[in-house]
């Protein structure tokens, strides 16, 4: 029998562990051992430590793989630094037992957040899903496999980030597949692939399908594979299609294209991107038949700028060697992952941050009773040519400064309902206050919950010294793609803005009404630009024209 773990074992006082870290509250446990809040006394910080606890009916050979697991872990998330994914900061054993130390984020799970405000609209679940992407595309890169994509394990922070975490059963390329003795496949049934559940495959298409799953289930409000037990879940997953939606709307076409049971015919990265900015854009875009490149161009909007080119393919190829088949059979042995792998959730609810006691200040949650977003902005700073501008393929990088430029400008006087936002690159300006923010590579998003206004900014550090002559390329190239439906040129003009600036003024067609847009690209420096994407419907755009001067007037570069 296994000893127990910490928890049992605690004071009333609070624990140190190797030394170094003060574990204070838990903040979840799982069939593999539990989650603390910690002090790390060495460099002042709350840290997320999770003590590997395990289960007491695994022998011998098979503590041994699991302990192996905990170290893959370790290497796994190690390798990635990037937004989107919690970092790992250390791990190490102390009286016999395993720890991995974690980035602590101040957050509800996306799991939390469906159940206690129930299922989220098409374009909340785009917005996350986007982000999403991200983090898998650079795990991927890594040729890290997460293989436990599910609602638990995304984090939606406080300061709106999304965070994807518990790399607990990632695999890596050139490492071997590790189960236990009995074949056990680790992993959630109700989000786990069709490919894993048969013969424990791990590979990016397979994090591609529990992707689909949890954008489901962040709709629906319950994957597409719930069954009142594990063997009815694994059972449905063999033999059925996947339970329709019924609130997915725009979504659709990304659900279809993911939650394909051939892998081959899973729709991959840039797709997923693709169809998920079309969501956000206010279209459903028609559905490919293969995985496609992704295209230079989005379906509805101007588009993000690749001062740099585009990025490299999302990642080296999968697991090399020879596809192990195993019998279908091997679908009841996930039922006893189920005890072996649970969800733990790195977050919590009631803190704001070191030395903290008082509930953190959430966001308001989009749900289903939310009117949807205006279109997705995507805001085009004045940096690259039409050819390289694919969507989310921004590769310049932002302004490294933290600090806002004095620039010598009178800020306007901030009205009621505004905030002051600060962005961590550096620029700032005025934005309504309760406007949901989200990310999209380069690209920061304001909206309004209820529709009816969009912001978006977007940064480069390699501008263009001719913001008209810029605009007037990307107009001929995207109006002459088609792109623009009903497109209605108001004017492309130099303004008196910082260095240089311009205007590109259109409507068009949207999904269910005409929309009005401004562009501004200006030009702060020699070494960084911006562009200011404002989008109202037409008939909204004469009110809320004021509203879009004090963001102008607002606006500060960074340094």
């Amino acid at each position: 029998m296994a000893a127990p773990g910490i928890s049992a074992r605690m004071t009333a006082g609070p624990v140190g562990v190797a030394g170094r870290y003060r574990l204070g509250e838990s903040l979840g446990a799982g069939g593999m051992g539990q989650v603390w809040v910690a002090r790390d006394e060495v460099l002042g910080r709350e840290v997320a430590v999770k003590e590997i606890v395990l289960p007491e009916d695994l022998v011998a050979g098979e503590r041994d793989s699991v302990h192996r697991r905990m170290l893959q872990e370790a290497r796994a998330a190690a390798r990635l630094s990037h937004p989107n994914v919690a970092q790992v900061y250390d791990v190490f054993e102390d009286e016999g037992r395993a720890w991995i130390v974690m980035e602590y984020v101040a957050s509800r799970s996306l799991q939390e957040v469906i159940h206690d405000d129930g299922p989220l609209t098409p374009v909340r679940a785009a917005e996350i899903g986007l982000e999403l992407v991200a983090a898998l595309e650079a795990a991927h890169r890594k040729g890290v496999r997460h293989r436990d994509v599910k609602p638990a394990n995304v984090l939606l922070g406080h300061d709106g980030r999304v965070v994807l975490t518990d790399f607990g059963i990632a695999s890596i390329d050139g490492d071997s597949v590790i189960t236990t003795t009995s074949e056990v496949v680790l992993g959630s049934p109700q989000y786990m692939s069709p490919e894993r559940a048969t013969d424990g495959t791990a590979e990016a298409s397979s994090d591609l399908w529990s992707l689909g799953a949890t954008l489901y289930a962040a709709v629906e409000g319950r994957s597409p594979f719930a069954r009142p037990s594990a063997m009815g879940t694994l059972t449905a997953l063999a033999a059925d299609e996947p339970d329709p939606a019924v609130r997915a709307g725009a979504l659709q076409p990304v659900l279809d294209g993911l939650l394909r049971k051939d892998p081959a015919e899973r729709i991959d990265i840039a797709e997923t991107r693709r169809r998920l900015r079309a969501v956000l854009a206010g279209s459903a875009p028609p559905p490919r038949d293969e995985p496609a490149p992704e295209p230079a161009a989005g379906p509805t909007g101007p588009t993000v700028p690749t001062a740099a080119g585009p990025t490299d393919p999302a990642g080296p190829t999968d697991l090399t060697g020879p596809r192990r088949r195993r019998r279908l059979v091997l679908l009841a042995s996930v039922i006893v992952a189920v005890l072996v792998a649970g969800a733990l959730i790195f977050r919590l609810a009631t803190r704001t941050g070191p030395g903290s006691g008082t509930r953190a200040q959430e966001p308001p949650a989009t749900t289903a009773t939310t009117a949807p977003a205006a279109p997705a902005p995507v805001p085009s700073a004045p940096g690259s040519s039409p050819a390289n501008a694919g969507p989310g393929r921004a590769t310049a990088k932002p302004p490294a400064k933290t600090t806002v430029r004095n620039t010598g400008r009178v800020l306007p006087p901030r009205p009621s309902g505004w905030r002051d936002y600060r962005d961590p690159t550096g620029f700032a300006l005025y934005v309504p206050e309760g406007w949901n923010r989200s990310r999209d590579g380069s690209i920061v998003y304001f909206r309004n919950p209820r529709g009816g206004g969009t912001l978006g900014i977007d940064q480069t550090d390699e501008p263009k010294w001719d913001p008209v002559a810029d605009w007037r390329g990307k107009r001929d190239h995207r109006v002459g793609a088609g792109e623009f439906p009903g497109y209605k040129e108001i004017h492309i003009r130099e303004v008196s803005y910082f260095r240089k600036a311009a205007d590109w003024e259109y409507t068009f067609n949207g999904s269910n009404t005409r929309q009005h847009v401004n562009n501004r690209g200006v030009v702060t420096s020699a070494h960084q630009a911006y562009g200011i994407y404002w989008q109202t419907p037409d008939r909204a755009w004469a009110a809320a024209r004021k509203d879009l001067q004090l963001i102008f007037d607002s606006f500060r570069p960074a340094t």
